[in-house]
């Protein structure tokens, strides 16, 4: 399998959001390399606040044909480690660890906003999105 570019949630609640640059990034990548995480798709599902906003998330990961990434058996132990060596350290999220952890199993690349949350993960491909946020949503 090529690498892909795993997208985090918060690319998605940029798009969602209606910041245009992070609509034109996600739709801008090779169908083929294009992918998230099973526990991305549940945050957003989570997110939700009524079925309307349900509907267009499903919608729209199925008509830009966006990978899901499955947390296996194997995938599973790993976040455990993480949490463990990271978790007091640098206030790593359970979250986080399963994304990382996929993404670290499949030797893929995460593109995020939030550097912050996984930056310090040994051995993850980590990259910043090319877009800038709005002011507001940027801060730390």
């Amino acid at each position: 399998m090529d690498t892909l570019t795993v997208l985090d949630t918060n690319v998605f609640i940029e798009h969602f959001r209606g910041l245009a640059a992070a609509t034109a990034y996600i739709q801008g990548l090779r169908i083929a390399q294009r992918a998230t995480t099973d526990v991305t798709v549940m945050e957003l599902y989570k997110g939700a606040l009524n079925r309307e906003q349900l509907t267009t998330i499903v919608q729209f990961l199925a008509r830009n044909h966006v990978t899901r990434l499955p947390v296996s058996a194997a995938t599973s132990q790993r976040p455990v480690i993480l949490l463990h060596d990271y978790g007091l350290v640098h206030g790593l999220e359970i979250p986080d660890a399963l994304i990382a952890a996929i993404v670290l199993d499949g030797d893929h690349t995460l593109v995020t906003s939030k550097l912050r949350h996984c930056r310090f993960i040994a051995g993850l491909h980590l990259e910043q999105t090319p877009y800038r946020l709005p002011q507001s949503e940027s801060a730390p």
